[in-house]
C-alpha cells in the first residue's frame, strides 16, 4: 500500500518569536483489533513506528512537504498515524517538561483501512 504524507512547516514564529523546524516525521500504524475488553486501557499492543523520516526523506511541494512510503503486507484491518517533531525525543516528555514554545509536537488522526 502506498502511503503519501504531506505538512505544512511552521509560516512564521510562535507567539514566542521563536520558529521550531520540523526535524522528524513518524508513521505510526497498528492493527484495529475490535472493541477492548478492558475499557480502561489505552495501549494496542499491536501499534509501532513503522517509518522514521528526517529532511532528506521529503521533498517540497509548494507550501506542504511531502513524504512516500510504501507499506508491505497489509493483510489486516489497521490505522496509521502521523507525528511530527522538532525533538530528537521518541515521545514527548511527560507531566509538559518540553519546551512549550521551542518543542515543536503534531499528531494526524488516524487513517483507517479496511482490508477486503
Amino acid at each position: 500500500m502506498d502511503v503519501e504524507i504531506r505538512f505544512r512547516p511552521p509560516a512564521g514564529t510562535n507567539a514566542n518569536g521563536d520558529r521550531p523546524q520540523v526535524r522528524r516525521v513518524d508513521l505510526i500504524v497498528g492493527r484495529v483489533t475490535g472493541p477492548s475488553a478492558d475499557r480502561d486501557a489505552d495501549t494496542n499492543p499491536t501499534t509501532a513506528v513503522v517509518a522514521r523520516f528526517g529532511p532528506r526523506d521529503w521533498r517540497q511541494q509548494g507550501a506542504q512537504y511531502v513524504i512516500r512510503h510504501t507499506l508491505r503486507d497489509v493483510g489486516a484491518d489497521s490505522y496509521l498515524r502521523v507525528r511530527g517533531t522538532s525533538t530528537d525525543g521518541a515521545e514527548p516528555l511527560a507531566g509538559g517538561l518540553e519546551g512549550p514554545w521551542s518543542d515543536l509536537w503534531f499528531y494526524s488522526n488516524p487513517v483507517f483501512v479496511w482490508v477486503r
